[in-house]
């Protein structure tokens, strides 16, 4: 069952949910994040929902890795607890939700199969090992999806398709209704009208960087996504980042300095 999350709203005012994910931190992209970061306070979302793998726990990888990496897991924590940290700094009136992807659920593979005897540290679970409760963050387990006024499914998925939309076709095959995930790394939308409504899934780009060191060139866009509610209307603005710029509501938003 997923995690039910209800945002009431009043008259004609609405409720808005930013959706980030893929952050894959150390290997977030600076550029992106921080463009993100100086929008949070502009928009103001009432929600803010980290969609998975925002940190990429690379040291647990069953891949071929790099020794020069593998004393740096602290400072990789270190580095996604001070995202939360800015972000509760940012927005300290929003709710948070991080909704765990395929790389937290590496980390507590390791601790049941690498590391068993640790498992049962507490210091070592997901929540505490990042401090969640300190910045108002509450975590959503792997594929368990935190469903919006009954209406919207986020969750990070365990789907990847080659193709833009394709994962999101094959979300709303499985599940149904309306949603959105992250895992694919870029932009995406499905619609679909039946007898008994009309539907839609959105695939909602990534935050990490472009050129990792393991695939070349890969079909991946920078972006996030804002999700308007009211009641049980929705109505999805999904915004890519291209060449560190975005456009929301007619105005260009770049760095500056």
């Amino acid at each position: 069952m997923s995690i039910e999350l209800k945002l009431p709203s009043k008259g004609i005012e609405s409720k808005t949910v930013m959706v980030i994910g893929d952050t894959h931190n150390p290997y977030q992209d600076p550029k992106a994040l921080a463009l993100v970061e100086e929008f949070m306070p502009i928009i103001m979302p009432d929600v803010l929902i980290y969609n998975g793998d925002t940190n990429d726990f690379y040291q647990t990888s069953k891949f071929d890795k790099d020794p020069d990496r593998m004393n740096r897991l602290q400072e990789d924590i270190k580095d996604t607890e001070n995202m939360f940290r800015r972000h509760s700094e940012l927005l300290p009136r929003a709710k948070k939700f991080l909704i765990k992807g395929n790389h937290e659920d590496r980390w507590e593979r390791f601790l049941r199969t690498a590391a068993p005897v640790l498992e049962n540290l507490e210091c070592l679970e997901f929540d505490k090992l990042f401090h969640l409760k300190d910045y108002g963050v509450k975590s959503v387990e792997y594929e368990e999806g935190l469903m919006i006024n009954k209406v919207f499914l986020i969750l990070h998925s365990d789907i990847a398709s080659i193709h833009s939309a394709y994962t999101a076709k094959r979300l709303f095959e499985k599940h149904g209704g309306c949603g959105m995930c992250n895992h694919t790394h870029r932009g995406g939308s499905f619609y679909k009208r039946d007898r008994f409504g009309t539907w839609g899934w959105w695939e909602n780009f990534c935050l990490c960087r472009l050129d990792p060191d393991w695939i070349m060139n890969p079909n991946w866009q920078h972006g996030f996504s804002l999700i308007h509610f009211r009641d049980n209307r929705f109505w999805v603005e999904q915004i890519p980042i291209i060449k560190d710029k975005f456009m929301y509501a007619g105005e260009i938003f770049e760095l500056y300095g």
